[in-house]
Protein backbone atom coordinates (compact mmCIF):
# COMPACT_ATOMS: atom_id res chain seq x y z
CA UNK A 1 0.00 0.00 0.00
CA UNK A 2 1.14 3.45 -0.74
CA UNK A 3 1.69 5.81 2.02
CA UNK A 4 2.38 2.89 4.62
CA UNK A 5 5.71 2.45 5.76
CA UNK A 6 7.28 -0.50 5.28
CA UNK A 7 8.56 -2.91 8.19
CA UNK A 8 12.08 -2.37 7.48
CA UNK A 9 11.73 1.47 7.43
CA UNK A 10 14.02 2.43 10.48
CA UNK A 11 12.02 4.23 13.36
CA UNK A 12 13.85 7.56 14.77
CA UNK A 13 13.78 7.27 18.28
CA UNK A 14 11.56 9.97 20.57
CA UNK A 15 14.09 12.70 21.33
CA UNK A 16 15.16 12.47 24.60
CA UNK A 17 15.78 15.23 27.19
CA UNK A 18 18.69 14.74 29.01
CA UNK A 19 18.61 14.63 32.83
CA UNK A 20 19.55 17.47 35.04
CA UNK A 21 22.50 17.29 36.90
CA UNK A 22 22.13 16.68 40.50
CA UNK A 23 24.83 18.81 42.65
CA UNK A 24 25.64 17.02 45.53
CA UNK A 25 27.00 17.45 48.75
CA UNK A 26 30.59 15.81 49.77
CA UNK A 27 29.64 14.75 53.56
CA UNK A 28 33.65 15.02 53.91
CA UNK A 29 33.34 18.48 53.76
CA UNK A 30 32.48 18.63 56.77
CA UNK A 31 35.61 17.27 58.23
CA UNK A 32 37.71 20.23 56.09
CA UNK A 33 39.29 23.11 58.13
CA UNK A 34 40.40 26.43 56.93
CA UNK A 35 42.89 27.11 59.55
CA UNK A 36 44.72 30.07 58.40
CA UNK A 37 48.51 29.81 57.05
CA UNK A 38 50.87 27.52 57.90
CA UNK A 39 52.37 27.24 61.56
CA UNK A 40 56.27 27.61 61.42
CA UNK A 41 58.20 25.59 64.19
CA UNK A 42 61.28 24.32 64.53
CA UNK A 43 62.39 21.02 66.63
CA UNK A 44 66.02 19.82 67.70
CA UNK A 45 67.31 22.21 63.87
CA UNK A 46 64.17 20.60 62.06
CA UNK A 47 62.44 23.72 60.37
CA UNK A 48 59.02 22.97 59.35
CA UNK A 49 55.39 24.67 58.52
CA UNK A 50 52.78 22.91 60.14
CA UNK A 51 49.24 23.40 57.69
CA UNK A 52 46.46 24.30 58.90
CA UNK A 53 44.01 23.97 56.27
CA UNK A 54 42.70 20.56 54.79
CA UNK A 55 40.35 19.75 52.68
CA UNK A 56 37.77 16.92 53.75
CA UNK A 57 39.77 14.08 52.18
CA UNK A 58 43.02 15.37 53.49
CA UNK A 59 41.72 15.22 56.90
CA UNK A 60 40.14 12.04 56.28
CA UNK A 61 43.53 10.60 55.27
CA UNK A 62 45.04 12.68 58.83
CA UNK A 63 42.48 10.42 61.00
CA UNK A 64 42.98 7.19 58.87
CA UNK A 65 46.82 7.48 59.99
CA UNK A 66 46.62 8.33 63.43
CA UNK A 67 43.91 5.45 63.86
CA UNK A 68 46.80 3.20 62.62
CA UNK A 69 49.42 4.54 64.43
CA UNK A 70 50.49 5.89 61.25
CA UNK A 71 52.70 8.54 62.96
CA UNK A 72 54.86 9.52 60.27
CA UNK A 73 52.63 9.86 57.75
CA UNK A 74 50.07 11.50 59.52
CA UNK A 75 53.44 14.33 60.82
CA UNK A 76 54.27 14.04 56.81
CA UNK A 77 50.09 14.97 55.71
CA UNK A 78 50.49 17.81 58.42
CA UNK A 79 53.79 19.41 57.52
CA UNK A 80 53.79 18.80 53.92
CA UNK A 81 56.60 16.19 53.82
CA UNK A 82 58.64 17.00 56.77
CA UNK A 83 57.24 14.28 58.95
CA UNK A 84 60.21 11.63 58.51
CA UNK A 85 62.56 14.51 59.58
CA UNK A 86 60.50 15.21 62.63
CA UNK A 87 59.84 11.88 64.05
CA UNK A 88 64.14 10.88 63.21
CA UNK A 89 64.66 14.14 65.25
CA UNK A 90 62.20 13.41 67.93
CA UNK A 91 63.29 9.57 67.89
CA UNK A 92 67.34 11.23 68.17
CA UNK A 93 66.54 13.04 71.54
CA UNK A 94 66.24 10.02 73.42
CA UNK A 95 62.78 11.25 75.56
CA UNK A 96 61.12 9.18 77.46
CA UNK A 97 57.32 8.27 76.46
CA UNK A 98 55.83 11.00 77.72
CA UNK A 99 58.12 13.93 76.41
CA UNK A 100 57.83 12.09 73.21
CA UNK A 101 54.04 11.91 73.62
CA UNK A 102 54.09 16.35 74.81
CA UNK A 103 55.83 16.85 71.68
CA UNK A 104 53.69 15.18 69.37
CA UNK A 105 50.55 15.97 70.25
CA UNK A 106 51.66 19.88 70.25
CA UNK A 107 52.90 19.64 66.85
CA UNK A 108 49.45 17.72 65.87
CA UNK A 109 47.27 19.98 67.65
CA UNK A 110 48.98 22.91 65.52
CA UNK A 111 47.46 21.11 62.90
CA UNK A 112 43.96 22.07 64.26
CA UNK A 113 42.52 18.47 63.26
CA UNK A 114 42.93 16.73 66.40
CA UNK A 115 40.91 16.92 69.26
CA UNK A 116 42.08 14.09 71.41
CA UNK A 117 45.94 13.02 72.02
CA UNK A 118 48.31 10.43 71.84
CA UNK A 119 50.01 8.89 74.74
CA UNK A 120 52.18 7.24 75.71
CA UNK A 121 52.64 3.46 75.42
CA UNK A 122 50.70 2.11 78.72
CA UNK A 123 51.41 -1.03 80.44
CA UNK A 124 48.04 -2.64 79.11
CA UNK A 125 48.86 -1.97 75.80
CA UNK A 126 52.57 -2.95 76.32
CA UNK A 127 50.93 -6.34 77.03
CA UNK A 128 49.34 -6.46 73.63
CA UNK A 129 52.44 -6.26 71.93
CA UNK A 130 54.60 -8.67 73.80
CA UNK A 131 57.01 -10.16 71.19
CA UNK A 132 57.35 -7.23 69.23
CA UNK A 133 60.75 -6.55 68.05
CA UNK A 134 61.97 -3.22 69.66
CA UNK A 135 63.24 -1.87 65.21
CA UNK A 136 58.97 -2.70 64.53
CA UNK A 137 57.71 -0.31 66.67
CA UNK A 138 59.98 2.09 66.17
CA UNK A 139 59.09 1.44 62.44
CA UNK A 140 55.69 1.13 63.26
CA UNK A 141 55.71 4.96 64.75
CA UNK A 142 55.01 3.74 68.35
CA UNK A 143 56.14 6.56 70.90
CA UNK A 144 57.29 4.26 73.81
CA UNK A 145 59.63 1.42 73.97
CA UNK A 146 60.98 -0.39 77.38
CA UNK A 147 64.22 -1.74 77.28
CA UNK A 148 62.84 -4.59 79.39
CA UNK A 149 62.47 -7.59 77.25
CA UNK A 150 58.57 -8.58 77.03
CA UNK A 151 57.51 -12.10 77.96
CA UNK A 152 56.48 -14.48 75.06
CA UNK A 153 53.13 -14.22 73.87
CA UNK A 154 50.79 -17.33 73.96
CA UNK A 155 48.75 -15.97 71.17
CA UNK A 156 45.84 -16.03 73.67
CA UNK A 157 43.30 -12.77 73.42
CA UNK A 158 42.66 -10.81 76.47
CA UNK A 159 39.51 -8.62 76.73
CA UNK A 160 40.35 -5.34 78.37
Amino acid sequence: MPGTPRKSTPRTAPAQTPEPAVERFNILDVLANDGGEPQPITLFGVDADVRRSYTGEEAAKFHAYIATNELINALDLITDGSGQAIWDAVMGAKLDATRTATILNKVISLSELSEGELVPLSPPSAARMAGAVLTQALDAGSTGTSAKPSEASTGEIVDA
